[in-house]
Formats: C-alpha cells, sequence, structure tokens
C-alpha cells in the first residue's frame, strides 16, 4: 500500500469557527457517539439583520442555509427568515 504524503495548504482563512459554531454548521449534538438512536441535532443560520433561527431536537437530516432557512427532516419541519 503506497504511503500518502499531506502538506499544509494556506487557505487564507480568516476566521476559526468555535466547537458551537462548527455543530451549527454540521448539525449534530457534538458527541462522537455516531449515529444513536437517542440523540438530537440543532440546526440554526443568521438571517439578514442578524437574526438567528434554529430547530432543535432533530432526529433526522438537518440543514441550515444562511439568510434563508433551517430544515430538519424528523420531524418535518422547515423555519425561515422573516421577510424584511
Amino acid at each position: 500500500m503506497k504511503k500518502l504524503q499531506l502538506k499544509a495548504l494556506d487557505l487564507g482563512a480568516k476566521e476559526i469557527l468555535s466547537r458551537e459554531q462548527l455543530r451549527n454548521v454540521l448539525g449534530g449534538n457534538g458527541s462522537d457517539g455516531g449515529s444513536d438512536a437517542g440523540s438530537f441535532s440543532t440546526c440554526s443560520t443568521t438571517c439578514t439583520g442578524s437574526k438567528d433561527i434554529k430547530i432543535d431536537n432533530c432526529k433526522g437530516t438537518c440543514s441550515a442555509y444562511a439568510n434563508s432557512s433551517v430544515t430538519c427532516s424528523d420531524p418535518d419541519k422547515t423555519v425561515n427568515c422573516p421577510v424584511l
């Protein structure tokens, strides 16, 4: 098996997300337990005007769309950003 060589990439990142912010982007409760029948996710995004919207206790797929909405597949729920 061939060894892989990894090199550092300077991607010019300007901001580092906190663990809580990363959980909101990726969904999940932050545990390493994998798929657990009792685990729930929280999704959130920031809307125009700095208003945050979120869905808690999502058992299914949780998705966040910046300046638009957050959705959960179980229970089936969508929260939209307010129209300004």
